[in-house]
């Protein structure tokens, strides 16, 4: 999935394609109870990081990001293509991560 541009991203994750996506995705059934959803097309999945998650992957970035330059498209760890903040007046502030989604025939 190298090769992502912009254009593919913002057509994945378009919010007429994913609005239903949205609305039926929850909590998930993971320890951390993330919020998360897969674009439509099933390339993406958003998923919600807490401010610890965030701090713990901004420390290891450089080597995450090293790690995956050396294995080219040898690893199997996803890619993160971005994490945003969004913070507003009517609710904390809110992480989350763009991310390559590695099973993509689900």
């Amino acid at each position: 999935m190298d090769g992502i541009s912009i254009n593919d991203i913002n057509t994945s994750l378009s919010v007429e394609f994913n609005r239903h996506n949205v609305f039926k995705a929850g909590k998930g059934a993971g320890r951390s109870g993330s919020f998360f959803f897969f674009s439509h097309d099933k390339k993406f999945i958003v998923k919600t990081i807490c401010k610890n998650e965030l701090t713990k992957f901004l420390s290891i970035l450089d080597s995450f990001v090293n790690h995956l330059e050396k294995l080219e498209n040898k690893s199997l760890i996803a890619r993160i293509y971005g994490i945003f903040t969004i913070k507003t007046n009517f609710f904390n502030e809110v992480h989350f991560m763009l991310m390559q989604n590695t099973c993509i025939n689900t």
